[in-house]
């Protein structure tokens, strides 16, 4: 089921599944929209002004606007995931590339490794983050504890880059480069619900193959 929230609640609904798993507790999925257009911001960045709301992630990564995506966070105990944050993410990242090619797409796992200088996320696609055509389709990060993960995900389905300029402050000749939407390769929304209910099934799979 889809949940609609403000920022806040949104990243405060994660932060919580996080501290459950932090407790042996998982997994936990949320599939969710934003109420209206916010920028969330990396858990070590720091806050600028803008025309919208802005709020921290308890993950960390570059600033980020909602609004017009859909968005994921995966929730678990990380014992079988791997001992390295690395390997964590690459194995749920390789799991989601598998459940959007199913779309017909052809995708890709950036492999970029290099500094990052940028505010926001969208310039740089960052390892293990899923591309098509060296452009930017979905944002991930993720956030390793003591005893649980949690993976936030935005898939972006659509953007209305004229407002995204006007809230950003970047050209929208500059976004269009950088990143692509779902509806830009012709993927409808529901297409899209599915590949990540797709993901979220073969998430459940891959621990019950390990027993866990």
């Amino acid at each position: 089921m889809i949940e609609v929230c403000d920022g806040y609640e949104n990243m405060q609904k994660d932060y919580e599944n996080f501290l459950r798993a932090e407790e042996g507790g998982g997994p936990f999925f949320r599939l969710y929209l934003w109420k209206k257009p916010v920028i969330s911001l990396g858990f070590h960045q720091e806050p600028r002004d803008f025309p919208v709301d802005v709020v921290k992630r308890p993950t960390g990564g570059g600033a980020l606007l909602h609004g017009w995506d859909i968005s994921f966070s995966v929730v678990d105990v990380k014992e079988m995931w791997g001992k390295s944050p690395k390997k964590i993410y690459l194995r749920l990242m390789g799991l989601l590339k598998e459940s959007l090619e199913r779309l017909g797409l052809s995708l890709e796992l950036s492999n970029y490794e290099g500094s990052y200088r940028e505010y926001f996320c969208l310039f740089q696609p960052t390892f293990g983050e899923i591309t098509y055509k060296g452009k930017k389709l979905v944002a991930c990060a993720l956030r390793v504890g003591k005893r649980g993960f949690l993976l936030h995900g935005s898939l972006f389905w659509t953007l209305d880059y004229l407002k995204a300029e006007q809230i950003m402050g970047i050209p929208s000749e500059r976004l269009r480069d950088r990143m692509i939407t779902f509806e830009e390769l012709s993927v409808s929304w529901e297409e899209l619900l599915k590949a990540v209910e797709d993901f979220f099934t073969r998430v459940m799979l891959c621990k019950a193959s390990y027993g866990l």
